[in-house]
């Protein structure tokens, strides 16, 4: 909403102000009014777009405030290094760090977080253009054209389409003289003889237009009913063709995946994806949470996250030609944080001791509460969290793979940003987080990327002279290393040799592609001619570090959930791996790293986004959905973060690929036969 002002238009969203005419954005740091000639221009190369900010304005807050595409996972902490920009011209104050090499500064290259802005200045933001586009083309992947690949079909097939949401045709009975009875109770009396619903509760805003709705059409209309809470979600004019629609959302850490889903049917009329836009604010939860601490943070996480929920409402609508009419209900799935940031309720709580949540079920509400648009006044529902690190996305994962109800005990992984896991059958369940962090995200690895076109996801090292051959997401040239490929890059770096136990790098094995730049040794995987960014991708000692850190977290938790129940890794009987990560995982490289157990691989099940699977089941059947609430009282929850079995075994986990090499045979057999 802008409104005038002397001229000037008021932000509310930003509280900043711009001058129409010129398509200008100013934001003086929540100054309503304020002298023009005292701003300063940010030219943005190649663009020409033109930011106007005040003296001392933080450099990267004004980027992401008009919608530029900066990385910045650690929030704008200064401790990731990816916010880089180019001073091509003008006066900026940046403070030194360790994450700017020398001769990048030398170039004008400086972080964004770190510079506030002293006069007229051009910057230019290294890819922003390619990245997007990149980003775009390289999530047609994310979401499944059947989203049940590797999950059993025979328990899909059993569930009943029987969702807890009603749309019927109603007949209401005409008034007469002698009939004179309320339009509410003969429309209640309707509803009672076609679905045996009883108890209608009609809210104030449908009440004021029954009236009408019912004479306009002639007493015939279409009822959108909640069958458990008796509640009319909709009353709208009756049609020859009933449709009836959902929309099962996953809210992810790093991607939003969304189905719109044929409630009469159960097919999908369509799927879309997009990455969390919250991304900006910080890559991970934590850093999303102190994100949300600041003066409207918590509002803008909220927003944000919100209109790209709106876009690929939108989207999907306009591609499948579908009615947002006939869109009745929406199930949302996510990690415990990121369900808060959705409903807009404040997660300061879950990264404090005793690290609690505001609530791990919430109540039904309108898309309209939310900012949701496009969809009227559709129910929307979330699916149950068991705790601050376990939320509804794993209770959807143990429902997608059916771990409830299985007798044999089975470990159910879920690798993306967070890493949370739960082992159990039918009879309990036991679940952790294990704070694996977003490195096998590419946060916290110089030359780490998301899963995008252009990301190195195979790595093969030629065993004569140390070369990486590689795969490349789509028909690019390499613009860094996704999760899957850091994980193979590590498990052959050590194998041939390039590194010992502890990840430090062998420099006496004559490697040609081991060099020493920039303080620092790299293993160059590839060269910079070969590069589309424009550099050498290679990884580093830190790097290493920060993916074994990783990689014993996961392995550790795993042996921890075992020990509490006096059960091992032999026991376990079926992995599912979920996630994005967990989907293109190579297994045989992330058991030699000892990230996974060394087992049978054929116990190994891939499963891909089973979060947004879960909603899907939950849309079709009331019953599975019920079933979720039984399976998050069922987990019972294990806080690693006390836990000093844990603490021992992630020491253990911190050396390739264990302490212990008695828990990986095969890896064992394999240094021994080259």
């Amino acid at each position: 909403m802008k409104y005038k002002t002397e001229g000037l238009f008021h932000c509310r969203m930003h509280s900043g102000i711009f001058l129409k005419s010129e398509k200008i954005y100013v934001f003086p740091q929540r100054i309503k009014i304020m002298d023009i000639s005292k701003l300063f221009s940010i030219k943005i190369l190649p663009d020409g777009k033109i930011i106007r900010v005040p003296k001392n304005y933080n450099l990267r807050q004004a980027l992401l405030e008009n919608g530029l595409n900066i990385d910045s996972s650690c929030g704008g902490a200064g401790t990731c290094g990816r916010c880089r920009v180019r001073i091509a011209s003008g006066k900026v104050h940046a403070v030194p760090g360790k994450k700017i090499s020398k001769r990048e500064m030398e170039k004008g290259f400086i972080l964004s977080c770190s510079a506030e802005v002293k006069g007229d200045i051009e910057v230019i933001i290294p890819q922003v253009k390619k990245r997007k586009a990149k980003i775009e083309a390289g999530l047609q992947e994310l979401p499944e054209g059947k989203i049940y690949k590797s999950i059993d079909k025979t328990e899909i097939a059993k569930t009943k389409i029987n969702p807890w949401i009603l749309k019927e045709k109603i007949t209401v009975e005409k008034p007469t003289i002698f009939y004179s009875t309320s339009d509410l109770f003969r429309l209640k009396k309707s509803i009672l003889e076609k679905t045996g619903v009883k108890d209608i509760k009609v809210p104030l805003n449908i009440l004021k237009n029954l009236p009408f709705l019912l004479r306009e059409n002639n007493w015939e209309v279409m009822v959108v009913l909640n069958r458990e809470t008796g509640t009319l979600i909709k009353i709208q004019p009756a049609s020859e063709r009933v449709s009836f629609y959902g929309l099962a959302l996953d809210i992810g850490t790093t991607t939003l995946a969304m189905h719109l889903v044929d409630l009469l049917t159960s097919e999908i009329a369509g799927s879309a994806s997009e990455y969390n836009p919250q991304i900006k604010y910080g890559e991970d939860i934590i850093n999303r949470i102190v994100y949300s601490l600041k003066k409207d943070g918590l509002e803008e996480l909220h927003d944000s996250v919100i209109g790209a929920i709106n876009e690929l409402i939108l989207k999907l609508l306009k591609d499948s030609g579908v009615s947002g009419d006939d869109v009745s209900v929406m199930m949302v799935s996510g990690n415990s944080t990121m369900i808060h940031l959705f409903y807009g309720v404040p997660p300061k709580f879950i990264r404090e001791e005793p690290y609690v949540t505001v609530a791990n079920k919430f109540l039904n509400v309108s898309a309209g509460e939310l900012g949701i648009k496009y969809i009227g006044e559709a129910e929307v529902y979330s699916i149950e969290g068991v705790a601050s690190y376990l939320g509804g996305d794993i209770t959807s994962g143990v429902l997608a793979t059916n771990l409830s109800g299985r007798k044999k005990l089975s470990l159910f992984l879920d690798l993306g940003t967070n890493g949370e896991l739960v082992v159990g059958n039918s009879q309990w369940m036991i679940g952790c987080s294990c704070s694996a962090g977003p490195a096998f995200e590419g946060g916290g690895v110089k030359c780490g990327v998301r899963a995008v076109e252009g990301a190195i996801e195979k790595v093969v090292i030629t065993e004569k002279d140390y070369r990486c051959s590689y795969e490349v997401i789509g028909e690019e040239r390499p613009v860094g290393i996704c999760g899957s490929g850091l994980i193979d890059l590590l498990g052959e770096m050590y194998l041939r040799g390039v590194i010992d136990r502890k990840g430090k790098f062998n420099k006496d094995i004559g490697n040609s592609y081991l060099r020493f730049e920039d303080e620092e040794y790299r293993y160059i995987v590839a060269e910079r001619k070969d590069s589309a960014a424009e550099k050498d991708i290679f990884i580093t000692e830190v790097d290493i570090n920060n993916l074994i850190r990783a990689k014993a977290a996961v392995y550790s938790g795993i042996k921890t959930l075992l020990e509490e129940v006096d059960l091992n890794i032999a026991d376990i009987d079926r992995v599912f791996l979920a996630g994005g990560l967990g989907k293109n995982i190579n297994v045989q490289s992330a058991i030699v790293i000892g990230m996974l157990p060394d087992i049978d691989l054929n116990r190994y099940s891939f499963l891909g986004n089973t979060s947004v699977t879960g909603a899907y089941l939950c849309l079709l059947s009331n019953e599975k959905y019920r079933l979720t609430e039984k399976i998050a009282n069922k987990i019972t929850y294990l806080e690693l973060s006390v836990n000093m079995k844990f603490m021992d075994r992630y020491i253990a986990g911190l050396f390739l690929p264990n302490t212990d090499l008695k828990d990986f045979p095969t890896v064992e057999r394999l240094l021994y036969s080259l």
